[in-house]
């Protein structure tokens, strides 16, 4: 269907009651409502004309998370997409987008890559997985991340999960972190916060103070 700008998106819906929105481009996904609540976040003031990445929900990060050699979180998210495959199991549907490097891809990386994303939809959750294959004659790394944009109250909003883990606090000073441990089995939120977690495990609780825990 027509989006926002009136960029190509795709809306999926669960026969059990849960809905998700992803625009092709950026392959991002912008929307995942369970019981009619929307559980991401999209800013206000983002953009949707197919040329800024979208500011919100959950964007891509590849073939590069933070800032580096190209332009920050690579340039995944300020691509066009496209379908590559869709499936329906049991009422919940999974579909599949590609991405191919391009011009515009190589002339930040120059290899030849092809990136599958599998969103699978279900009643009460929303699971992806990302796919890299090395096209290409040479070998190459990279990094990959997915940034999860969350709707929450931060007064309220508390995180369970991450004690024991190493941590990196970057604030005051980005550029140089303070090293520490995590000895609090809940984590809130009383002021800013920029701090990197290492060796986290794979589950984590979020209640995001609005009533939802994810």
């Amino acid at each position: 269907t027509e989006g926002v700008g009136k960029l190509p998106k795709l809306v999926l819906t669960s026969l059990h009651g849960s809905e998700a929105e992803i625009y092709l481009f950026g392959g991002c996904i912008t929307s995942w409502k369970v019981a009619n609540k929307d559980l991401l976040f999209v800013r206000p003031d983002a953009v949707f004309n197919g040329k800024k990445p979208i500011s919100g929900g959950i964007p891509h990060c590849f073939p590069q998370f933070g800032p580096g050699p190209m332009q920050q979180h690579g340039f995944a998210r300020n691509m066009n997409w496209s379908i590559s495959d869709t499936e329906n199991v049991e009422g919940n549907p999974i579909i599949t987008l590609e991405l191919k490097d391009s011009p515009y891809s190589r002339s930040m990386w120059d290899f030849g890559f092809q990136a599958l994303y599998k969103v699978t939809l279900n009643s009460k959750s929303l699971s992806t997985k990302f796919i890299i294959t090395n096209t290409d004659k040479k070998p190459f790394s990279f990094n990959n991340g997915a940034l999860i944009i969350l709707q929450a109250s931060v007064t309220g909003a508390s995180v369970k999960g991450l004690k024991g883990c190493k941590t990196l606090n970057k604030d005051p000073d980005p550029s140089n972190p303070l090293e520490g441990k995590e000895e609090r089995e809940v984590i809130t939120f009383p002021g800013f916060v920029d701090c990197v977690y290492l060796d986290a495990p794979n589950e984590l609780h979020l209640d995001n103070g609005l009533g939802d825990k994810i």
